[in-house]
């Protein structure tokens, strides 16, 4: 019975494969033609929203194509600023502390002018508020990835950057043979965070009020905010559990095959003797005959770009040979001979190189160039419009300021106290993090604005002060943040420090003074930052939050933003954004970068 089972067993994995594969590209393969409907339909400020629980699968398609491409544009960005930032100290010192800034910078700041130029841009179609809505979800997303990103590239080992300047990899050979796989593991799990993020402003990237005007998309945002002021309750509730299964079958489907996948890079990188990760959905696309298929030919199609590029090379090769003394006067003609492709290929790279810094370098003088003769001749009127805003309301707005401030404080310390230490306890035993991970991934991936309605309506009733409620609410969406470094940063604590440290009977104290703050300090401190941004992010759907029967409202820099949008004062609304830029400009010269130095030091 055994032997005629076995063949059995496996027809029937290998069956269940081809089924869920083929069931997830069909089912994807129809939110994304849905969507593109959607986004073809003639221009309409308000779309009616459904509250009939049959609209939920294609609102829930909907949402999750938006996160999806949102996400894909976080990635790309994250990793072309990263590297970019990470690569030439001179950029390093532009572009970390404008990142700060940006990250900080609530959604809405950039909703009008995304609103506004993009519905102009696309005026007979929905796109103009489509690509507005995945834009916001974006600025809601990326910044923690390029944090991520960043940190693991300044952490790399330096012998294996010694190894790439060896070897003479080009600037792509070293993008995907040793800083992607080396940042693999905190893309991974920032990249589930950066889609909670999305998640987290679902409701108000879908349904947004600007000015006099009223916009709303239809997905799972919508309904749920739509259900909730109408007060039915049965079809919230409904919503909530098909999105409470969206995060999980985006965790079982993408999350979890890529964090699995993602830890033989880690193992190889790191040396580790394997963390154990495992993959249902994995094992089963390895199994499945469509994956290999699309695989096969994906290599094939890579393989045949590489001996076009190839062929193309060794032409010009002996071209160069027969009309050119420069290569002849600085190489031997046996080497050449016997590795022709390569003295072409540092040439060409060099060439284009300086190609590519000479276009870069007119590009943004034109664009500079073309951006100050666009808004010079305006500048009369804006500076007329601004005059407007008195005395009082910059006042009012620092004050607003000064209130937020000792809010994100608050969230950074709350948070401070339980995640360093749940985080160290998970972070060090790959057999505990294999049983919390995913409890937590799930946890953080649920959007917390969609509750913070019913907590404030409960906390309303017991008459708590509305600038701790809204502490709290900030802390619910953004503690995550600072748990999944410090877990990511003790994952990476060597062994045999431990083991010394044990040998020595070092007391819990001395431990976490001498070597666990050390060691998680640097993906501490990127804690600190992405959870402080995404605390000044989340002041604006914490500080003013609407209920059934009530209003709770917190004095603070995000209901300043909030109600300028929502009224269509966009003077005060620009003077809103003047005050916290110059605020976290001021911290980031001060707090962050005395503590960047900090790190560093630790580093060395």
């Amino acid at each position: 019975m055994r032997i005629a089972s076995r063949p059995l067993v496996e027809r029937g994995s290998y069956l269940a494969a081809e089924l869920l594969t083929l069931g997830v590209v069909i089912l994807v393969g129809l939110a994304l033609a849905h969507f593109v409907a959607v986004g073809s339909a003639p221009f309409s400020e308000t779309v009616p929203i459904s509250s009939d629980l049959t609209h939920l699968p294609e609102y829930a398609g909907l949402s999750l194509i938006r996160s999806l491409i949102a996400l894909v544009i976080s990635y790309s960005f994250a990793i072309a600023y990263g590297t970019i930032a990470a690569r030439n100290e001179r950029n390093e010192r532009l572009m970390i502390p404008m990142l700060d800034v940006l990250q900080s910078l609530p959604v809405l700041t950039f909703l009008p002018g995304f609103v506004l130029a993009l519905t102009r841009l696309f005026p007979s179609s929905r796109w103009g508020l489509e690509i507005s809505c995945i834009l916001m979800i974006v600025t809601g997303q990326v910044w923690n990835l390029v944090f991520a990103y960043y940190e693991s590239q300044r952490a790399l080992n330096a012998e294996l950057k010694e190894y790439a300047t060896i070897a003479r990899l080009s600037p792509v050979e070293r993008l995907t043979r040793l800083d992607l796989p080396s940042a693999l593991g905190p893309l991974v799990y920032n990249g589930m965070m950066s889609m909670a993020g999305g998640w987290f402003f679902l409701t108000l990237c879908e349904g947004f009020v600007l000015g006099d005007k009223s916009y709303r998309l239809p997905g799972l945002g919508s309904f749920l905010s739509l259900t909730f002021e109408k007060q039915q309750y049965s079809s919230f509730i409904a919503g909530l559990a098909c999105l409470i299964i969206m995060v999980w079958g985006v965790d079982f489907l993408l999350w979890r095959p890529l964090i699995a996948w993602s830890a033989q890079y880690r193992e190889s990188l790191e040396q580790d003797s394997g963390t154990g990760e495992r993959s249902l959905f994995l094992n089963l696309l390895r199994r499945s005959q469509i994956t290999q298929i699309i695989t096969e030919n994906f290599h094939a199609a890579v393989a045949r770009v590489k001996d076009f590029l190839r062929r193309k090379n060794l032409k010009g090769t002996l071209f160069i040979t027969t009309s050119s003394s420069e290569l002849d006067g600085t190489v031997s003609k046996w080497h050449f001979m016997a590795n022709p492709s390569k003295i072409i290929e540092r040439k060409t790279r060099a060439r284009l190189s300086e190609q590519f810094r000479a276009i870069a370098r007119w590009f943004s003088g034109f664009l500079v160039g073309g951006l100050v003769f666009l808004l010079l001749p305006t500048i009369p009127n804006v500076a007329a419009s601004m005059a407007s805003v008195t005395r009082s309301d910059w006042l009012e707005l620092t004050n607003a300021l000064a209130l937020t401030f000792l809010k994100v404080l608050g969230v950074i310390v709350f948070a401070t106290l339980w995640t360093v230490p749940v985080g160290l306890w998970i972070g060090k035993s790959p057999r505990i993090s294999r049983l919390v991970a995913p409890v937590i991934q799930n946890l953080a991936a649920f959007p917390a604005p969609v509750l913070y309605p019913l907590i404030a309506m409960s906390l309303a009733r017991s008459n708590m002060d509305p600038i701790f409620v809204a502490t709290l609410l900030m802390t619910i969406g953004n503690q995550w943040y600072m748990l999944f470094n410090v877990i990511s940063g003790a994952s990476r604590i060597p062994q045999e420090l431990q083991t010394v440290a044990k040998v020595f009977r070092f007391s819990l104290k001395d431990r976490f003074i001498k070597l666990y703050l050390p060691a998680i300090f640097p993906s501490l401190l990127t804690g600190w930052i992405t959870a402080a941004g995404g605390a000044w992010n989340a002041s604006i759907v914490a500080e003013i939050v609407e209920f059934p029967g009530g209003r709770l409202r917190s004095p603070g820099i995000g209901a300043e933003i909030t109600e300028a949008t929502t009224h269509g004062h966009y003077q005060r609304l620009v003077a809103a954004i003047i005050v916290i830029t110059i605020a976290l400009i001021v911290l980031n010269r001060t707090v962050w970068r005395s503590l960047h130095h900090q790190a560093e030091e630790l580093k060395a």
